[in-house]
């Protein structure tokens, strides 16, 4: 699951205990190349009160890949459906499995207190008014659009992407050491060097989810926990 920094979120709120989102909405990640080409990535999210899902919508003739996080069980099951099977497998919820476990499962608002450049620039993004911050390093200038009445983390999204033993964080890491803390509805990162400008952008957002999103049992399921 290589996407490069499928990013999202940001917001200056009061720490509270844990995430207190329940929702659902798509995050929409645009890519530039430095030789003019362009790719354009969907990803699905859907936050519980138990469970946590996400749907990685493929290209070609390759098939969606759904994820369901279940803390409770310790478990990550990975879903598809190809030439009319239903298959799947079962991960252990564990840092070998998910190396950017750690940032997903992070209370809300404990991460980084490093001071952020927040603007007195606002607008609304969805119906939603934000707050403009930036941030950079060697390697990216990021323009966030922060939407401070969600109890959501960038960095706590962007972690159900790593998943897969040797999994990439270093866009979460980087994030993180910004102290980027809330819900992004726009973020923009402008590349220093050779790499592809992003443009991230959240839609689709809702206040419920079905449970029929995390329902495996039609799924015939290796388990990998065996191994």
């Amino acid at each position: 699951m290589k996407f490069s920094f499928l990013l999202l979120s940001v917001c200056l709120a009061s720490i509270v205990q844990a995430q207190d989102f329940t929702g659902s909405f798509d995050l929409i990640v645009s890519q530039r190349y430095q030789n003019g080409n362009e790719r354009m990535d969907t990803l699905s999210y859907y936050f519980g009160t138990e469970k946590t899902a996400l749907i990685i919508h493929a290209k070609g003739n390759q098939p969606d890949l759904r994820l369901v996080f279940h803390e409770a069980d310790s478990t990550i099951i990975g879903l598809y459906e190809q030439n009319g099977r239903k298959g799947g497998y079962i991960l252990p919820m564990n840092d070998k499995y998910w190396p950017a476990m750690r940032y997903a499962l992070r209370d809300y608002g404990t991460g980084p207190r490093t001071k952020l450049n927040m603007t007195n620039e606002k607008k609304e993004v969805n119906g939603i008014r934000c707050t403009e911050m930036r941030c950079e390093n060697d390697m990216y200038d990021v323009l966030l659009w922060v939407a401070g009445e969600i109890e959501l983390s960038l960095v706590q999204v962007l972690a159900y992407q790593g998943v897969g033993a040797g999994e990439d964080i270093s866009h979460i890491e980087m994030l993180d050491a910004c102290g980027v803390q809330g819900f992004v509805m726009e973020m923009e990162l402008k590349s220093k060097t050779d790499k592809a400008d992003v443009l991230v952008r959240v839609a689709n957002m809702t206040d419920t989810v079905s449970d029929t999103i995390f329902d495996t049992h039609e799924h015939q399921l290796s388990d990998m926990r065996k191994l």
